[in-house]
């Protein structure tokens, strides 16, 4: 992503996106990139593979490699679950509008659709 200029490039580049405001574009940090590519730096191969295999001891292991807080390390854990469990509804028939039609709400102000 780093290569495509970025988060906000990227965006931009998706059909629709680009009618996104202003305020909702500067919230498209890169550096959250950089974090995440972090955390995930700070894995081995295994806990790559298997991310519910990471639990306390293995988070503040990840944490300390990669100077962040065992916080940092839960959100990029979550947020990778809630992907995971989005992709899956994603896959059975009629998830996608199902999916759209409750991520209405979840958008920010002023993003196109809400």
């Amino acid at each position: 992503m780093k290569n495509m200029g970025g988060m906000a490039s990227l965006m931009g580049k998706l059909p629709g996106m680009g009618q996104i405001p202003d305020n909702v574009k500067a919230q498209m940090d890169d550096k959250v990139l950089v974090r995440m590519e972090a955390i995930i730096n700070s894995m081995t191969l295994k806990e790559r593979a298997k991310p519910e295999i990471i639990k306390g001891s293995r988070k503040r292991r990840i944490a300390a490699g990669c100077g962040m807080q065992v916080q940092d390390v839960n959100r990029l854990l979550k947020q990778f679950d809630d992907m995971q469990r989005m992709m899956k509804k994603m896959k059975s028939k009629g998830g996608m509008m199902k999916m759209m039609r409750g991520m209405k709400g979840m958008m920010p102000p002023g993003f196109p659709g809400r």
